[in-house]
C-alpha cells in the first residue's frame, strides 16, 4: 500500500459555499497553500478522496483542476500519471527504505487525527514499556507494576500471555489495527481505556524487545514520549536460569 496525502476533502465536504473555513481556505491551499506544498516537495503524490467529492459541488474534480492548472501556471513541474502497478513500482524505487512500514501516532499530527474515527483514541497507547532481556526478573517487575493502582498493563495474548510483542514480530505489519486470530482484538485494545488519562500509566512488557534490531525505531516512531525499562544482571546469572 503506498502512502497516500490528505487534500482536504473528506466525506462531508460536498459543498464549496460550506468548506471549512470558507471557500477561501480550500482556495489558499490549492493557490500556494498546503496541498500546493505537498505536490511540489513529493516526487509521487497519491491524494485521498471519497465519492461525495465529485457528486453535489464536485470539489474533487474542482480542487485537483485548479491545483493542475495553478501548477502549470506557476511552476515548471511536469506532471505524470501512472497505472497504479506501475506507481508502486517506480514509488518503491525512489524510496526502497519505504518498503516496510513506520507507524507514527495518528494523533500526533492534526491531518491525521482530523481522519482519525472518532471511536478510537490514542489515549490506549503505552506511556512505557519493559523491553527486556529474558530471564533478568521482566515477569516479576510486571507483576509488582500492576499492583499499583494508577499503573495497568495489556490484556494477555492467546499465543504470548502477558507479552504483546508487537514491535519485533510480522504483527507489527499489519499496523497498529492487527487483528489476532482467534482473540478479535486489535493492538490498541489489547491496552484498557484510562479513567484519567493525566495519572494512569499504560505499559507493556515484552522481553523479546532487547534482542530485536528493528523494535527501537518502530517503537520511537509509535511512541516517541513512552519510558524505557531494561532490566540487566549478570550476564552468568542469566545463563543459569536459561539452564534451570
Amino acid at each position: 500500500v503506498l502512502p497516500r496525502q490528505t487534500c482536504g476533502l473528506f466525506t462531508h465536504t460536498i459543498f464549496y459555499k460550506e468548506y471549512p473555513g470558507g471557500p477561501k481556505e480550500l482556495d489558499k491551499s490549492i493557490g500556494g497553500g498546503e496541498l500546493f506544498l505537498t505536490v511540489l516537495l513529493n516526487p509521487i503524490s497519491i491524494f485521498m478522496t471519497h465519492l461525495s467529492n465529485y457528486g453535489n459541488d464536485r470539489l474533487g474534480l474542482y480542487t485537483f483542476t485548479n491545483l493542475a492548472n495553478f501548477l502549470k501556471c506557476w511552476t515548471n513541474l511536469k506532471l505524470h500519471t501512472l497505472p497504479p502497478l506501475q506507481l508502486a513500482h517506480k514509488y518503491f524505487t525512489l524510496f526502497p527504505e519505504q518498503k516496510n512500514p513506520l507507524w507514527q501516532n495518528p494523533c500526533d499530527d492534526k491531518r491525521h487525527k482530523d481522519i482519525w474515527s472518532k471511536e478510537k483514541t490514542c489515549d490506549r497507547l503505552p506511556k512505557f514499556m519493559v523491553v527486556g532481556p529474558q530471564k533478568t526478573g521482566t515477569t516479576a517487575l510486571y507483576l509488582f507494576l500492576i499492583m499499583h493502582p494508577f499503573i495497568s498493563s495489556n490484556f494477555p495474548s492467546v499465543k504470548t500471555f502477558e507479552e504483546v510483542q508487537f514491535f519485533n514480530t510480522n504483527n507489527y505489519h499489519k499496523g497498529i489495527d492487527w487483528w489476532v486470530p482467534g482473540t478479535c482484538m486489535l493492538y490498541m485494545e489489547f491496552f484498557p481505556i484510562p479513567s484519567n488519562v493525566s495519572t494512569d500509566f499504560l505499559f507493556e512488557k515484552s522481553a523479546n524487545y532487547f534482542p530485536s534490531e528493528e523494535t527501537p525505531r518502530r517503537a520511537a516512531a509509535l511512541l516517541p514520549k513512552a519510558k524505557i525499562l531494561t532490566l540487566l544482571i549478570n550476564p552468568a546469572d542469566r545463563a543459569y536460569s536459561w539452564y534451570q
